[in-house]
């Protein structure tokens, strides 16, 4: 896996229900491609969910948080 990637998947996992969006992930990760991780996360089996947001001036943006795995203790 990508340090990038891993990264991201940490900042997931940290965050839980709060999730991330792009602008979290360019600020903490230095991330430009949030969308690109999360494919190559899902593609890795994880189970990532989207949710589109509105922001106060109108624009849409994505949140995306990790769902937790229920049978193993991979999860804090």
């Amino acid at each position: 896996m990508k340090p990038g990637t891993e990264n991201i998947m940490l900042l997931l996992i940290e965050r839980q229900e709060r999730g991330i969006t792009a602008l979290d992930a360019l600020r903490e990760e230095g991330c430009l491609r949030l969308a690109a991780r999360i494919h190559e996360l899902r593609a890795a089996g994880l189970e990532i969910t989207k949710a589109t947001e509105t922001t106060p001036n109108g624009k849409q943006i994505a949140r995306y948080v990790l769902v937790p795995p229920t049978q193993t203790g991979l999860w804090p």
